[in-house]
């Protein structure tokens, strides 16, 4: 009797104890959805300039959606993916927007991919009242500027450059630079000309081609002309605002013509394909990053899955990014209070931008992520370069 007694003593304690728990620590309802399906809009240059990036960024878009399809959907429902090509074109990825807005109704968006699509694309996105998240643009400005439909899961690339910077300028005892840059891409263009320079000039680094940056276009296969410009300066280390094709075919140039300074970029560098196009060229250039195939943690198990998906590509920061939206319009969705209701639709694309809003700590594969007050991503930045064929932290 005395044993049977204690136990239930035990057992109450047990309930009670989670009773309590339940009470200070509140879960938010998860919406049982109508209809039969789940629709998010997907646009990116199928075709055009940033095929491959967008191709790859879609199957790691799928990855997700094929997961959580399998594990049930988005409050009971399958997602259904409606894919819009914006052809890496600023007009046609305004009108794309507004296609999946307006004809396929879908309950938000990922992309455009670009800067220069995303400054046409998302006041169109804020007329149609539909959240518009990017995962690449990161010209600084784009996301204050569209409050309050826009939003890019990337950081600022002038705050992601700030301690990539100082990390290159101490680790090669930079005093002097030259500068670099694409006239064509619109974040390249913003890296070269408006990022990197004042950063630079703050950790007390002379820019020796000041007024005189030497310029190519996105697509240029030959870099002799802009490389053989560079050895009538003296500098310790070169900066690139560029993609990393470009980036590719500026350091193999570079290499062949004898320059061997370090080489420091963006985030639009950080690539595989970079090292693959620039092979030894590519060491030791360095950038911010918030994500590299090699990153340790939960990240591998995402790089596996994406690299059997890409028959053998590994993932850029841009697929980890596509990822993790899935995964983040899955929990807004089911904790904001979406019906998926067709008389709603214009009350669910505002609970799921309010739900983006006030997003500060998701847990995404890259860590924590969240947006600040100008709808960009707030995430852990890192500082990489390619060492020994493959990228590597800095530490």
């Amino acid at each position: 009797m005395m044993k049977r007694i204690k136990s239930l003593v035990f057992l109450g304690v047990v309930l009670s104890a989670f009773m309590f728990v339940s009470m200070v620590t509140p879960q938010p309802a998860l919406s049982k959805l109508a209809g039969d399906e789940v629709k998010l809009g997907f646009a990116c240059g199928m075709t055009g300039a940033c095929r491959d990036w967008c191709k790859n960024n879609m199957v790691a878009f799928n990855l997700a959606v094929d997961e959580i399809n399998k594990a049930g959907g988005i409050g009971g429902l399958p997602i259904k993916v409606v894919t819009a090509d914006t052809a890496t074109n600023p007009s046609e990825a305004a009108n794309m927007i507004r296609k999946l807005a307006a004809d396929d109704k879908v309950l938000a968006i990922q992309g455009p991919f670009l800067s220069n699509e995303v400054e046409v694309a998302f006041p169109v996105a804020n007329e149609m009242k539909i959240a518009a998240i990017s995962q690449a643009s990161s010209k600084p400005g784009l996301g204050a500027k569209n409050r309050p439909y826009g939003f890019r899961n990337c950081p600022d690339e002038a705050v992601a450059a700030k301690p990539a910077v100082k990390k290159f300028v101490e680790k090669y005892n930079i005093k002097s630079v030259v500068f670099i840059h694409d006239v064509k891409d619109a974040v390249s263009k913003s890296l070269g000309t408006k990022v990197f320079p004042p950063l630079f000039k703050k950790e007390g680094v002379e820019i020796v081609n000041e007024g005189k940056f030497i310029t190519f276009q996105t697509g240029d296969y030959d870099m002799r002309a802009q490389v053989t410009k560079l050895r009538g300066y003296k500098f310790d280390g070169i900066v690139i605002g560029s993609l990393y094709t470009e980036a590719a075919t500026f350091a193999k140039e570079a290499r062949r013509q004898g320059i061997t300074q370090p080489i420091f970029g963006g985030a639009t560098v950080v690539s595989e394909y970079l090292i693959k196009q620039a092979g030894k060229a590519a060491e030791g250039i360095m950038a911010p990053s918030t994500f590299w195939p090699q990153m340790p943690g939960k990240a591998q198990k995402f790089v596996k899955a994406f690299a059997e998906a890409a028959k053998g590509d590994l993932p850029t920061i841009q697929d980890a990014h596509s990822y993790d939206n899935v995964y983040l319009l899955k929990h807004i969705i089911e904790t904001s209070g979406v019906t998926n209701k067709p008389a709603d639709l214009a009350k669910d694309r505002e609970k799921i931008m309010k739900g983006l809003t006030e997003t500060k700590a998701f847990p995404g594969i890259e860590g924590d992520v969240g947006f600040n007050d100008d709808g960009d991503g707030v995430v852990q930045v890192y500082v990489i370069e390619v060492k020994d064929g493959k990228w590597v932290e800095v530490q």
